[in-house]
């Protein structure tokens, strides 16, 4: 006879999932800094573009003045900077997450 229903098991305390904070939707201490420091990442790396671009047009507008293009060139050489320095501190920070856990 084909058995329609399944069987019933009872749910022990270690098959409990733990307790989700519901602000940040995170369960311990590890993940929610890692989180904040990510976010934070997120918003210097979103800075930095919109320095690169401030630069950007500076150095596109200068129109023959070298101080405006220097200053222009500056920017956008700091801003590079600014960016590859997010990027590798987001690799780091996923790497020491990974090894945290």
């Amino acid at each position: 006879m084909v058995n329609l229903i399944g069987k019933a098991y009872a749910i022990s305390a270690s098959d409990i999932t733990p307790i989700i904070n519901p602000i940040t939707g995170v369960s311990d201490l590890k993940s929610m800094a890692a989180n904040i420091v990510i976010k934070i990442l997120w918003v210097v790396g979103f800075l930095a573009v919109i320095y690169l671009i401030y630069g950007g047009v500076l150095y596109i507008t200068a129109g023959g003045d070298a101080e405006k293009a220097t200053k222009g060139r500056t920017a956008l050489i700091n801003a590079v900077i600014g960016i590859v320095i997010v990027l590798l501190a987001l690799v780091i920070v996923g790497y020491v997450q990974t090894i945290v856990r």
